[in-house]
């Protein structure tokens, strides 16, 4: 069964793995041109990577081929509204509704695009559009500020208020939502609440310019210049570019009695109009590097996966995709002397002789060359003895390489990352042998793609990885293990050409006194 492209690289661009999913889109596309989907994924991978006028032609192509797919439509919408295509943006969501009217999510982003169409028509459209989404089941902060926004625009002052008051008590945290209350409250003529929470913006996002501006207005217009005139210089040091900052700033020093300034200040508004109008833009960055930073962003360092993780254990956190390899390695050390007697003794553990009972099943028929990965202190390695020609071991843990090696079974062992260990060494392998280790890995994909490389064709890969449910892994913080479901090994297994000789559910340990589940594997390299 061969691999399949698209499933690979959609996990890569969901695990945040952006060039790996570009090369994928783009190697089918390659192939054919005519392929709906790489040309719409690769689409909204550019947009994402802030590259909306190059997604623009993909996306096209990709609704061309399917013009009722609203999905597909939705992101060229999202495109066009990303290169300020507006009437282009409008329509096509328009045509995305028509098809699955319900959608929250497309009947939010219509309304973003009329708001920031704002021709006369479009805040009503937009509260419309945004009743309806809330009507399908949205609720979000988000939401109420948009539906305030709209209310604001269409002069219904009252309402608006009373919408972005929402939006302010579900994300009181956020600056943005108390900006357009700010707003709000000034076109009611509340001056003083307006002050109030423009100071409150811009106390928790100290940066956001358009509050320091609206609360300068506000300042001078309540004869305070000189609070203004601080808060506009301020604005300024953030964006010297800004010309509407320089121009307010010439009027408050024009009401201090100073007009050489407030001359100087004109001046600069002038000069900033003019550099703007007449300024060449940047040269535009080519595709692969602006998914290359935004890779980057989105990557987490050693250091923000551990602080990451240590946080996941103790509260509702998101963790990493995987444990980091720090924390593997400082925890298998301290725990190599004790391993076995606890694993064995107090926790019965029998993953190693249900995994290797499941691969003798297959009637391999001839010896093998194994890999045991995470092999620890080695449990697993007598059992493999007998099916092995030759047997190696890996593991993150130095000192349980050592216990490892004292057990005189191994041909090779060494401490390192398995995976890596997995893609130097390319159809070296018959069977990969994995008990009770990818359970420290939440997403598998890097995994399964380097099983891949180390196997010869109809090698075997087995492993054991605690049940779970959901789509793909879960993080538990009282275990600090992963759990994944049936499911997503599936599918892995599915996209990368394995079939499927062995999955079940098995008890491979206890502990607190109730037995483990997890699904024993095994998969054939076909």
């Amino acid at each position: 069964m061969p691999q399949d492209v698209l499933q690979i690289a959609l996990e890569h661009h969901r695990s945040g793995r952006l060039l790996r999913a570009e090369t994928g889109y783009r190697t089918l596309l390659g192939r054919d041109p005519s392929n709906a989907d790489a040309a719409h994924w690769l689409g909204v991978l550019l947009v994402q990577a802030g590259q909306p006028v190059e997604a623009i032609p993909l996306l096209e192509r990709a609704v061309a081929a399917r013009p009722e797919d609203a999905g597909f439509l939705n992101n060229l919408a999202q495109s066009y509204l990303g290169a300020g295509r507006m009437n282009e943006a409008v329509e096509a969501f328009d045509r995305a509704l028509r098809i699955e009217p319900t959608r929250t999510e497309t009947l939010f982003s219509a309304a973003l695009a009329r708001l920031a169409r704002k021709s006369p028509q479009d805040p009503g459209e937009a509260l419309a559009l945004l009743s309806r989404a809330r009507s399908a089941g949205m609720e979000s902060p988000e939401l109420h500020q948009n539906i305030g926004i709209a209310l604001l625009m269409s002069g219904r002052i009252d309402e608006a208020i009373r919408a972005l008051q929402t939006a302010v008590e579900q994300r009181p945290d956020a600056a943005e939502p108390r900006f357009h209350l700010g707003v709000a409250y000034r076109h009611a003529g509340r001056a003083v609440k307006a002050r109030e929470v423009l100071a409150e913006a811009v106390g928790l996002q100290p940066t956001y310019t358009r509050a320091m501006q609206a609360l300068a207005a506000l300042e001078a217009e309540a004869g305070r210049p000189r609070e203004a005139e601080s808060l506009l210089r301020k604005v300024i040091e953030l964006r010297p570019d800004s010309p509407d900052a320089y121009q307010a700033l010439g009027m408050v020093l024009k009401q201090l009695g100073r007009p050489g300034d407030a001359t100087l200040a004109q001046v600069q508004a002038v000069r900033a109009r003019q550099a703007a109008a007449t300024h060449a833009k940047p040269a535009p960055k080519d595709s692969g590097s602006a998914i290359a930073e935004l890779e980057q962003k989105l990557a987490l360092s050693p250091e923000q996966a551990s602080l990451q993780f240590q946080l996941a254990k103790r509260a509702s956190i998101a963790p990493p995709s995987q444990i980091p390899a720090s924390s593997v390695t400082g925890l298998f050390d301290r725990y190599a002397d004790l391993f076995d007697e606890h694993l064995l003794g107090k926790l019965e553990y029998r993953a190693p002789e249900l995994i290797v009972e499941a691969v003798v099943a297959t009637k391999p028929g001839r010896p093998l060359d194994v890999l045991d990965l995470g092999c620890g202190t080695g449990l697993c390695g007598p059992l493999l003895r007998p099916l092995a020609r030759t047997l190696s071991g890996v593991d993150l843990s130095p000192a349980m390489i050592d216990k490892a090696k004292a057990r005189g079974v191994y041909d090779h062992l060494k401490a390192g990352d398995m995976i890596e260990m997995m893609r130097r060494s390319p159809a070296t392998y018959d069977l990969l042998v994995a008990a009770d280790v990818l359970m420290y890995l939440g997403d598998l994909l890097p995994a399964f793609e380097a099983a891949t490389t180390s196997l010869r064709p109809g090698g075997l890969f087995a492993f054991s990885v605690e049940t779970g449910t959901g789509e793909r892994f879960t993080f538990n913080p009282q275990t600090h293990r992963f759990t994944h479901a049936k499911s997503y090994i599936q599918h892995l297994g599915r996209i990368f050409g394995f079939r499927e000789e062995r999955l079940d559910q098995v008890a491979v340990r206890r502990e607190a006194g109730k037995p483990v589940e997890a699904y024993r594997v095994v998969l054939r390299l076909d």
